[in-house]
């Protein structure tokens, strides 16, 4: 029987609203991971260098062993290896600026390429390889990630929903409490592992309500007002993005940007990763390049062509 009575519970309708409609959902890109591994089970999957070191946890915890290799300086693998049967590549849409790469190794490996779309929300799977993304990483949910499998598969959907998570970072930034709600956002980002379990409700719902199309359109303008006034001075290679919906504008100059000086102005720039510095110099000396160097800029839904004239301002001085 329905409960009757007690208090109240958040008063939360499920919108009209429907970009991904796979009914594959999980709680976070590493935990679709999880389940794509344990679905495929390979023999061997190769993964880039320039990655967080949290995408390894689904390796760990499935079992997988696994290969690194290197980029280039347009974010594309430096070589291709010839997958044996049980083999696999994984490759990361940098950004949401490298779908026709992504595309490129799909025509190759086929249901052997695993596309991770973690910074690239809006790509819907092709039916050829197997693709993930995160919702937390474009929209202010707990949680959340979809999955498409190559179209001739049906593994089974994941039953339960997760409930292991905080809002309480959501709420803090919600009252203008950015810096404050640090320590809750990290602590979410940990209860987001590579365990197995459904999207939440609550993120469901509330995606539900998310004018998708005008969340593109804003980041596409973004993204073009900040690459009018970087164009001329950024070092990493912006290709053809109209097709694409980036996640941030990736600005690189010639030397590390004190991102405290940003920091004082409000503009909370990370670092795509830390742990990247620590790699082989001689093997790896580009995603060392990148981790040092690059600025991912926020170009996301939240901000006006105004904010975006502000942050450059401030960075036009810092550089």
């Amino acid at each position: 029987m329905k409960p009757v009575g007690g208090y109240f519970e958040l008063e939360l309708s499920k919108g009209r609203y429907a970009y991904h409609e796979t009914p594959y959902t999980f709680k976070s890109g590493r935990s679709a991971l999880h389940y794509i591994l344990r679905v495929c089970k390979p023999a061997l999957v190769y993964v880039p260098v320039y990655t967080c070191n949290a995408l390894l946890q689904s390796f760990e915890a499935a079992g997988i062993t696994y290969k690194r290799y290197a980029i280039d300086e347009k974010l594309d693998p430096v070589s291709l290896p010839a997958l044996h049967s049980g083999e696999y590549f994984l490759y990361i849409n940098y950004f949401g600026l490298k779908d026709a790469t992504v595309e490129m190794l799909s025509a190759r490996y086929g249901e052997q390429l695993i596309a991770d779309c973690t910074q690239a929300f809006f790509v819907k799977g092709n039916g050829c390889s197997w693709f993930f993304n995160s919702c937390r990483k474009f929209f202010g949910v707990p949680d959340g990630a979809y999955l498409y499998p190559p179209g001739h598969l049906r593994p089974d959907v994941v039953e339960g929903r997760n409930e292991t998570y905080t809002v309480a970072h959501l709420m803090q930034r919600f009252n203008g409490h950015v810096q404050e709600g640090y320590k809750a956002f990290t602590e979410n980002e940990q209860l987001c592992g590579a365990e197995i379990t459904g999207m939440s409700v609550l993120s469901e719902y509330l995606l539900s309500n998310t004018d998708h199309a005008g969340v593109i359109n804003r980041r596409r303008a973004n993204f073009s007002y900040l690459h009018q006034v970087f164009r001329d001075i950024n070092r990493f290679s912006i290709t053809a993005y109209e097709e694409g919906v980036p996640m941030v504008y990736p600005l690189m100059t010639g030397m590390p940007v004190d991102r405290e000086k940003l920091y004082r102005n409000r503009i909370f720039v990370p670092t795509f990763w830390e742990e990247v510095k620590q790699a082989d110099s001689r093997k790896f000396s580009t995603e060392i390049k990148l981790a040092n160097n690059l600025l991912p800029l926020p170009i996301d839904h939240r901000y006006s062509e105004d904010d975006m004239q502000k942050m450059a301002e401030v960075i036009q001085l810092t550089i």
